[in-house]
């Protein structure tokens, strides 16, 4: 049975990259290997979610505008960004369960990108490396289709397991990082023909 963790996470952001921009909000859903009869990855039923105070001067109105979280909202009842990062370094340990643990995001080099510069800006050791796994990439290879059919959006109709999404809650860190669970459950599930020798 495996004993990798995945860890879904979804960032928003005020901008584009880290340092000159700030990492708005994140949230985490760790998927595990059931070790059930069917052998099947499921995502967990607890979560992470953190909106955190703002640490850069860059507020791109574009990328506000995606989330909608504004910055007085955030200056106000944000989370100090550090503390937002221990808590998620604590979330990483406590589901892990021994096994390591794999950063999971749609389209990871942004999400990544965030979270690694948040924890070395803090001196806090990065849980999942310099690694992560990209489940736009992962689709590529699971469908045989190409990277600009990998959106959300395509794959909801190439995965009949594969729920819909609620449009009222996009863009929202913690349904979008649960929704990507749902969306590695199903490529990692998804029964692949086995070679033919006829």
């Amino acid at each position: 049975m495996p004993k990798d963790v995945y860890f879904c996470i979804d960032i928003e952001a005020s901008g584009l990259v880290p340092a000159l921009y700030n990492m708005v909000s994140f949230g985490a859903v760790p998927v595990a290997h059931s070790g059930g009869v069917d052998g099947a990855w499921r995502p967990s039923s607890d979560e992470l979610y953190v909106e955190l105070k703002p640490i850069a001067p860059g507020f791109d109105p574009q990328a506000m505008a995606v989330h909608g979280i504004s910055r007085e909202h955030l200056e106000e009842i944000g989370t100090p960004a550090e503390e937002a990062m221990r808590r998620l370094d604590e979330f990483v340990a406590r589901h892990r369960n021994r096994g390591r643990a794999v950063f999971v995001g749609h389209n990871a080099v942004f999400d990544w990108s965030f979270i690694a510069y948040y924890f070395e800006l803090y001196r806090i050791p990065n849980p999942f490396g310099y690694k992560a796994l990209d489940t736009k990439a992962l689709a590529m290879g699971r469908l045989g289709i190409s990277w600009f059919e990998t959106s959300k959006e395509n794959l909801r109709t190439l995965l009949p397991s594969l729920p819909p999404e609620d449009k009222t809650r996009l863009h929202r860190a913690d349904y979008d990082a649960r929704y990507q669970a749902e969306i590695l459950c199903a490529l990692l599930n998804r029964q692949v023909p086995g070679p033919s020798f006829t």
